[in-house]
């Protein structure tokens, strides 16, 4: 299989419900940076609230990382700003302040093994069992970004130590692989979310993420910024959520 045949299958997943991912009950989201929330579960986020279930973020990094060369934005105030996002992408969806935890891991060393890894696995666990989450989701693992790879074995570890919880894993980067590129992985499990409903909050939690989707910070020539083409997949009617067995 090649990426191209793995994303049209994604693309042609079944549709689902929120109780078919959530169970109906509090679920709990993994975001390596922020912004990932918002792309790839603000649509299921805003209808989770809408129906009165408890939705809890975890944000992995501080998102320190994205300007490193930008004299306005030092690091400090660039981790200030996108925590500033991502509690107005938060509140735009429904979702509470309190219902948004940061690990506080610096941008790019999510980490893969070790002490800081267990550490990870237990505050997220901890997370999870105090919401009475029934479902983790999280960022694909086969993302090309190290922090989304690592957020991933990170889930995994907490579902395998808590099998109650369900994991599903929804693409960010995947979808800007080379569409040619072979993709050792068996044909994708999973449904579609149909967020028609909930399309227009998510664009604009989406757009609350002023530091990734605009010119806001212009004196970094290596900045990151988020194009037409980069946001495509994510501002359609669905969602696309992947069925994980860790």
């Amino acid at each position: 299989m090649i990426v191209a045949e793995y994303f049209d299958a994604i693309r042609r997943l079944p549709m689902g419900s929120l109780k078919d991912l959530t169970g109906g009950a509090p679920c709990v989201i993994l975001s390596p940076h922020p912004d990932d929330e918002s792309l790839g579960t603000g649509g299921l986020i805003a209808a989770a609230c809408d129906a009165g279930h408890r939705v809890e973020i975890v944000l992995i990094t501080d998102g320190g990382a994205s300007h490193p060369q930008s004299p306005t934005y030092p690091r400090q105030r660039l981790i200030e700003l996108r925590r500033a996002e991502l509690e107005q992408a938060a509140e735009l969806l429904g979702l509470p302040p309190d219902h948004l935890h940061h690990l506080g891991l610096p941008d790019t060393q999510a980490p893969t093994e070790g002490p800081p890894f267990d550490a990870a696995v237990h505050a997220i666990a901890a997370i999870c069992i105090h919401a009475g989450a029934k479902s983790l989701l999280v960022t694909w693992d086969g993302d090309p970004h190290c922090d989304h790879q690592a957020t991933a074995r990170i889930a995994e570890a907490v579902c395998r130590q808590h099998p109650q919880i369900a994991l599903w894993a929804f693409p960010i980067w995947g979808w800007h692989l080379d569409p040619a590129a072979p993709l050792d992985r068996p044909p994708p499990e999973g449904l579609r979310l149909d967020i028609s409903a909930q399309h227009g909050r998510k664009r604009a939690a989406i757009d609350a993420h002023v530091s990734q989707m605009t010119d806001l910070i212009d004196d970094d020539p290596d900045g990151f910024r988020f194009t037409d083409q980069t946001l495509a997949p994510f501002v359609g009617p669905y969602e696309y959520y992947l069925k994980v067995s860790p």
